[in-house]
Order: structure tokens, then C-alpha cells, then sequence
């Protein structure tokens, strides 16, 4: 088959969307089909870039210039359909993308279309401010509007809280989990009973509460060292705080430009990951996604995001664990996997879910 994946940005190492759209690119081509890949607002991209199976056009260029661009590569690869890898906040800093519905539509129409929703919209969760709740409404009109007027055959999105959302809205959507995008690693964890490494991985939320979490590690009573692993983000200013008020229960340690295997070596030689995603929506992580390729058990100490009438999400897997209070309990009972690559069984669903609806 011929694939055309479209999303926003496509710099390698700095947007995750754009990483997991290359790497489900890669799996696809490695099978056999002739893929492609277009970002429609790459922020990195100082002029227009074209290579070999890519093209990416910079947020630079008016909207009118970049679809009439992206629609004449469309045209000339003659895809049998389109991915469009989507987050809202890739096309617009407030994730407001009803202005752009219009140039998507112009863009996809005459092909059918998967569409992956990576993030739906903000203000749904119990508790919501009216700030996000207004702005939410405002994302939820622009995403749905999209999804309406494409050929959209598939839908697909992280985790069951999205699908739910999604089908409250009339779109049946279908879940398929997101896959790490480091490589495995070649190292094995070393045998180490007096302390424990704990990793943080990517952006750290500002909003990330450290306790009841480090109060529980410090009943422990072993050394133990706090690791954040790549761009931190937003969160530096709260790893800084933490560091400074818990420097002396424990040690902080920052790895800022690792390579990819150092990652995963780093992963194998720790004894828990830490997710600063709600466990409502642990499905979007891929940091965490990346942790459980490598048979990490993770730890999820956020339960703050919860919809109503929806139920809660089951772990998919015996390595992720929602905190309780009897943390040292779960930690002495958690155990590694094997490490394997997602990536493979996921890849094998997303072709499966577009083959049953493929036209004839």
C-alpha cells in the first residue's frame, strides 16, 4: 500500500508526535509499503525541506501556500490513504484549530483518512476551571469539525478515557497504544540491594506533585537516587525546588543530551520509572511508553484527572502501578520484564484496524 503520514512537525528528537510518526513511517515502509511523510507546520524548519519520502513546511509560510504545497506531494504520490497524526496544539499554540479546518479539508479531501488523535481537548475532567472549560469548548468545535468533514474510515487514539470522549460525540473511535522510541538496551541491571534509581523521562509537568510520593521513598530508608532523563521542559524550575528541599533525603541527578541506547541502558541499570502523567491518561505518555519497552515498572502518583460517568482505566500491564499507600508494598512486590518493542504488535494492529475498512 501507499501511505501518506501527514502531521505537524517533523524534527527529529524535538516534537514526540513527529518521532512516533517517523518511526510507524519506518515500521510500514520495513514491510513492504511505499510510505511518505509531510509535517504541515514544522516550527523548526526555517525554509521549506524536501527529501526523499519527506517534505516539511515551515509554520513560516501562509496556510493558503503550505496546503497548496502538501496537496501537489499528495497528488504526486497518490496515496491509497492518508495518516494524519494529529495534536491540536501542533497547529496552534492554544490548540484552536477551527480556523485551519477549511485548509485540512481542501488538503485530505479525495482520499480516505486514518486519523490519530495523540491529545482531544482541554476543560472535559471534573473540576475543570472555566478558563479551560471555555477554551476546551472552543478545541472541541475546531477538532470535531475536522473529523466531520474528512473520508475519516479509522479513528484512533491512546487510551480509553479518549475513546469514550470521542464516542460521547459521535466518533467510534478505537484504541491503539502508543510504542517507546528508544531502541533496546544492551545492558543489564546490576545486582544492587542498597539503593534504588528512580527515572523521570521528557517533560516534567509543572503541576507534578511530589508527595505523598517522596515522603513513602523516604521511609524506605536506602539511598536513593532521582534521575530526570532529556528536555525536562516547563518542570526545570520544580526540579530545581525539588532538589533544593529534598537535596538530603535524596540525590538529584539531571542526563540533559543522551543518546537514545544511553537512555535504554540507563533504564535497564534503574529499579522504577516515575510517570508525570495522570493515570486517567498514562496511555499518551510516551515516556512512559518508552519505559515499559524497556520492562521498567513505572509509578503513577497522579490520579488528579477524572471525567465523569467514565470508568477507571485499568493498567494494560503488570509494570504500571497506581501509587497507594502502601507504596513500599508495591515496590517490593513489582518485578521487570523482559525488554521488548511495542512497536511491532502495535504497528500489526494499526494495519489490521485500516485494512478492515480499506476500500476495494
Amino acid at each position: 500500500m501507499r501511505i501518506a503520514f501527514v502531521t505537524s512537525c517533523l524534527e527529529p528528537g524535538r516534537d514526540g508526535v513527529g518521532d512516533y510518526t517517523s518511526l510507524l513511517a519506518e515500521e510500514c515502509a520495513h514491510r513492504g509499503h511505499i510510505v511518505t511523510r509531510i509535517a504541515l507546520n514544522d516550527g523548526h524548519a526555517g525554509e521549506v525541506i524536501e527529501a526523499e519520502g519527506l517534505m516539511r513546511l515551515p509554520s513560516s509560510l501562509g496556510w493558503d501556500e503550505r496546503c497548496a504545497r502538501a496537496r501537489r506531494r499528495l497528488e504526486d504520490f497518490s496515496p491509497d490513504w492518508v495518516s494524519l497524526q494529529f495534536v491540536a496544539f501542533g497547529f496552534h499554540p492554544r490548540g484552536l484549530v477551527g480556523r485551519i479546518a477549511s485548509h485540512v479539508l481542501a488538503l485530505l479531501i479525495g482520499w480516505p483518512v486514518h486519523v490519530f488523535l495523540h491529545e482531544l481537548w482541554l476543560g472535559e475532567e471534573c473540576g475543570a476551571a472555566w478558563k479551560h472549560r471555555v477554551l476546551g469548548w472552543m478545541q472541541r468545535r475546531g477538532l470535531l469539525a475536522i473529523l466531520r468533514a474528512l473520508d475519516v474510515r479509522v479513528v484512533h487514539t491512546s487510551n480509553s478515557a479518549y475513546v469514550q470522549l470521542l464516542r460521547g460525540h459521535g466518533i467510534p473511535a478505537g484504541r491503539l497504544p502508543l510504542f517507546g522510541s528508544l531502541p533496546l538496551p544492551v545492558l543489564e541491571k546490576p545486582r544492587d540491594t542498597d539503593s534504588l534509581t528512580f527515572v523521570f523521562f521528557g517533560t516534567l509537568h509543572p503541576v507534578w506533585p511530589p508527595e505523598p510520593l517522596f515522603t513513602h521513598l523516604r521511609t524506605l530508608r536506602r539511598s536513593i537516587t532521582l534521575c530526570h532523563l532529556g528536555e525536562i521542559g516547563a518542570g526545570a524550575t520544580l526540579w530545581e525546588r525539588l532538589e533544593n528541599e529534598w537535596g538530603r533525603d535524596f540525590n538529584f541527578l539531571r542526563g540533559r543530551h543522551l543518546s537514545p541506547q544511553a537512555i535504554a541502558d540507563i533504564f535497564a541499570a534503574a529499579d522504577f520509572g516515575v510517570a508525570t502523567t495522570p493515570w486517567a491518561l498514562i496511555g499518551k505518555s510516551a515516556s512512559v511508553a518508552a519505559m515499559l519497552d524497556c520492562g521498567l515498572p513505572v509509578i503513577v502518583n497522579r490520579d488528579d484527572v477524572q471525567y465523569a460517568g467514565l470508568p477507571d482505566e485499568p493498567a494494560e500491564t503488570p509494570l504500571l502501578m497506581k501509587m497507594s499507600a502502601n507504596l513500599p508494598a508495591q515496590l517490593s512486590a513489582a518485578q521487570r520484564q523482559p525488554p521488548k518493542l511495542r512497536k511491532l504488535e502495535v504497528v500489526d494492529q494499526f494495519l489490521t484496524d485500516w485494512e478492515a475498512v480499506r476500500p476495494q
